[in-house]
């Protein structure tokens, strides 16, 4: 490590003296830089998936909890929407106890 930073001091020294060119940056910086810039890149994308897949399973959600609330499909599938409402009866319950265990 130490042996790293003095190299890296003694090639900066160089390029502000210049005996070296500015533009030839460490290669190891290089690749340090691009490795930061791809790992933030893949945080913001997968970020942004994780958000999108809860926004559409949320759009999901709601339109199975309006079609088991619609009457034409009670009476034309009554075990199914006897069926998603427990699902979603149980779903509440879940999401009503963890926020209030996140609230404690």
């Amino acid at each position: 490590m130490a042996k790293e930073n003095k190299e890296l001091l003694t090639e900066r020294f160089q390029e502000l003296a210049g005996i070296k060119p500015l533009e030839s940056l460490n290669e190891k910086d290089k690749e340090k830089e691009d490795l930061k810039e791809s790992l933030l890149n893949e945080d913001i994308f997968g970020a942004v998936a994780g958000i999108m897949g809860l926004l559409g399973t949320a759009g999901i959600v709601t339109a199975l909890e309006m079609a088991a609330d619609d009457p034409a499909f009670k009476e034309k599938h009554p075990k199914a929407q006897a069926t998603l409402k427990k699902i979603f009866t149980f779903l509440q319950d879940i999401g009503g106890a963890a926020g209030r265990e996140l609230r404690r």
